[in-house]
């Protein structure tokens, strides 16, 4: 596991630019350890951008209705980081809080149009969603509108972790911390005009990368099975 600090100090001496155990701290930089704490930041928000299904980018929510209301921003149940909502077949269930998760099922995953169509014309008659869609102001909507309170879960995607302290830590898994230090080393080297930093840089940035993908990317199936 490495923290920001580290991964800088890491960068720093990795790229053979920089003496003794700098930087010390992420904050108050000058001159090229400035640069070093700002391409390390900026290599991890690349990594993290580069792919739209991370694995470890990938959260939970639990949510409560209210009834009557039939649409939720993602600060209605306390989520903070939302990229996007993951709307998978199957990916989001609903149970009434007064039966508990013995309740639980699954709600159909429809287009905003059609739910419009469907729950957002006329008056509605409120009872037990059986289906959700995502407005296009990022907000989840339940169909037809709640007649009670409901429990809804499922799964989103986080935003980008901005590294920001010295003890931050990224939040991909520990092993691959280093594909945040090629990644920024092959950005210090574009920026020094060194073409041989850069190639040595991109290869491992390569390497890293290519098992970071096959370890945090969905697999391919094919009829169920694992593609080979």
């Amino acid at each position: 596991m490495a923290t920001f600090l580290e991964l800088c100090q890491m960068v720093a001496r990795d790229s053979g630019t920089v003496s003794g155990a700098q930087p010390t701290s992420v904050t108050g930089q000058t001159g090229r350890l400035a640069k070093i704490v700002s391409f390390v930041s900026q290599a991890w928000t690349d990594i993290q951008n580069s792919r739209s299904a991370w694995e470890w980018m990938r959260a939970e929510f639990e949510g409560v209705t209210i009834a009557g209301t039939g649409e939720y921003t993602p600060a209605a149940w306390n989520i903070a980081d939302l990229a996007e909502w993951i709307v998978e077949p199957g990916s989001i269930t609903i149970y009434d809080q007064a039966v508990g998760p013995a309740d639980e099922g699954e709600i159909e995953v429809i287009g905003w149009q059609y739910y419009r169509r469907l729950y957002g014309r006329g008056v509605q008659t409120a009872m037990r969603p059986i289906a959700c869609a995502i407005k296009p102001n990022g907000s989840l909507l339940l169909g037809p509108v709640p007649d009670g309170v409901y429990v809804v879960r499922g799964e989103y995607r986080t935003v980008p972790q901005v590294l920001a302290a010295n003890g931050d830590v990224p939040t991909l898994p520990a092993r691959f911390h280093e594909a945040i230090k090629w990644r920024a080393l092959q950005l210090l080297a574009e920026h020094d005009e060194a073409p041989t930093a850069m190639t040595t840089a991109a290869v491992n940035y390569a390497r890293v990368l290519a098992a970071l993908e096959r370890d945090q990317l969905p697999q391919v199936t094919i009829g169920g099975g694992p593609l080979a």
